[in-house]
């Protein structure tokens, strides 16, 4: 019996060194749902209404899925593109490719863990928050 509680101990113990030990480029590998975007300009109740009306079909239809060195999404279009995070997972650069206007896309990553993104993208005029959780 003390050998199963010490085996138990061990493979918990196993689990949360490898888990904490991720990188962020391991931590972004999988699918990611965009749950939540947020334009902080807008303070206006019915601005706020129209731009979260505006991103229904995002919030409802779009996936990131990372990859080892690519990522693509699903809404509007299935688009394909390369990505990097830094080491410190502060920084993530998407490049969607010459057909992109505005590629490579660089966000800072608020927020990084096993199960929840949130980065920022700094267009001049206003910031946009974007939350995902991850699909298991």
């Amino acid at each position: 019996m003390k050998q199963i509680k010490l085996l138990s101990v061990l493979v918990i113990f196993l689990t949360l060194t490898v888990s904490c030990n991720k990188t962020p480029h391991d931590k972004l590998i999988g699918k990611w749902d965009v749950t939540k975007i947020v334009n902080s300009t807008m303070t206006e109740q019915d601005d706020i209404d129209f731009f979260n009306e505006m991103n229904k079909d995002v919030l409802d239809k779009e996936v990131f899925t990372f990859t080892n060195d690519k990522v693509t999404k699903s809404f509007p279009e299935k688009s394909e593109g390369t990505w990097e995070i830094d080491e410190k997972g502060k920084v993530l650069t998407i490049d969607w490719g010459e057909n992109d206007n505005y590629s490579p896309h660089t966000f800072v990553v608020e927020k990084l863990t096993s199960d929840s993104l949130i980065i920022e993208e700094d267009f001049e005029e206003f910031l946009i928050t974007t939350y995902f959780s991850k699909i298991k």
